[in-house]
């Protein structure tokens, strides 16, 4: 009895402390290393700024920028392949690198659009630096990455219409200025799917006689296709089904705290023609309620298999019918090299930081700009987009002077 006693306590010990440990341990160093090169990251940002403040070279930045922060966007893509082992089954139809467009997707866990990275990432590595996301404000002021996200000019929303359009507007405004094809995903459901935002998306759908589709909000999505339609900026809308065959993670906090993700990730992707999309509000909100009712039958289907292996989703006939196979070698490499980059360089710019002068300087001058940016923009994509506006307003005043010569 005296033997058995530390042997169950040893097994105990091993079986449940140590993987629990451990994956802790996974969460922590992924916050720590996403940290630590993110503010590297935003000193590099903030070198170039005086690009856009000083030079006005406001479409050179964008593609300098949007590559940079790109770059970056390896070292989570590293962790969710080589660390927390996310496995994805990707479906469906191409997404196109110079096409702008809307995906939309529904929202079942927090986590749904880190998830999709591996998505483009395996469709074609470059749509990492189209992709735009709309999220809720509270991640902009995410320690380092937030200044990143900023810095990409992701639309950050309140969830109040009359706000958030403004701000979609000019994020679209911005993102056709800079003639650059971006894909825009957003989430017409609002919140990430649990059991107390299904009650009160219910008790709303009752309230305004609508079916009952799990807190689908259209409104967003109507105001952003009509912006992009007079901006001559929409080619398709990509209508993502995301779905998880085994246990769910819900948010941020399982993921950092308790270093866990989700196993298994399945996505199906619908490329549509923007021109088979109705043109008034009315029918555009019908449209995506349709689209939705769609979805959540398909979604039933796919969780009605009870043996979660078995669950998947198989493209449609009538698309493009792409399964995409697992990264190849040289994708795989290009995650470790990235990885590899950044967290060898940044030990050698904090060593370097300790004793060279002009690396203190542009430290100092990373220091100043935060203070800076924060106090009088709110933020660096409100620079971004501030600085733009002027100038386009310049432009625009010297093209009418242009014109008026030529007039007289």
């Amino acid at each position: 009895m005296s033997v058995r006693l530390p042997l169950s306590l040893l097994k105990l010990f091993l079986v449940r402390f140590v993987p629990n440990v451990l994956s802790a341990l996974r969460g922590f160093l992924f916050a720590l290393i996403v940290f630590a090169t993110s503010v590297f990251g935003n000193y590099i940002v903030t070198l170039f700024l005086p690009l856009i403040t000083v030079l006005n070279h406001h479409r050179q930045w964008r593609q300098l920028m949007d590559r940079a922060i790109s770059f970056w966007m390896l070292i989570p893509l590293f962790f969710l392949h080589f660390v927390f082992r996310v496995r994805i089954r990707a479906t469906g139809d191409q997404i196109y690198l110079n096409k702008p467009a809307i995906i939309v997707m529904n929202h079942r866990t927090r986590l749904d659009w880190f998830y999709f990275w591996l998505v483009l990432w395996r469709m074609n590595p470059w749509l990492m630096t189209t992709n735009r996301i709309a999220l809720k404000q509270l991640l902009r002021h995410i320690p380092g990455a937030g200044f990143g996200m900023q810095g990409m000019v992701y639309v950050f929303l309140r969830r109040d219409l009359e706000t958030d359009s403004v701000r979609m507007s000019r994020a679209v405004d911005y993102y056709a200025d800079m003639g650059q094809s971006y894909q825009i995903l957003m989430f017409p459901e609002g919140t990430d799917k649990t059991p107390s935002t299904t009650a009160r998306s219910d008790q709303f759908a009752d309230r305004q006689g609508l079916p009952r589709l799990r807190h689908v909000c259209p409104s967003g999505f109507v105001h952003l296709a009509k912006k992009m339609r007079e901006r001559n900026y929409l080619a398709y809308v990509y209508d993502v089904t995301v779905a998880y065959p085994g246990k769910l993670v819900q948010n941020e906090t399982d993921m950092i705290l308790r270093g866990r993700l989700a196993k298994n990730v399945h996505f199906d992707v619908k490329r549509i023609s923007a021109e088979g999309i109705p043109l008034s509000d009315g029918d555009l909100h019908q449209w995506l309620t349709n689209l939705w009712t769609e979805k959540e039958e398909r979604l039933g289907r796919f969780y009605s298999e009870r043996i979660p292996s078995r669950r998947r989703f198989e493209p449609a006939e009538d698309g493009d019918g792409h399964c995409w196979p697992k990264d190849g070698r040289a994708n795989a490499a290009i995650k470790v090299f990235g990885f590899c980059f950044w967290v060898s360089v940044v030990p050698v710019w904090l060593y370097h930081l300790t004793f060279l002068p002009f690396v203190q300087i542009g430290f100092a001058f990373l220091l100043f700009n935060y203070v800076l940016i924060y106090t009088v923009y709110g933020g660096i994509d409100e620079l971004i987009m501030s600085k733009w506006e002027r100038q386009r307003e310049k432009e625009t005043q010297r093209k009418r002077a242009a014109e008026g010569e030529e007039i007289i």
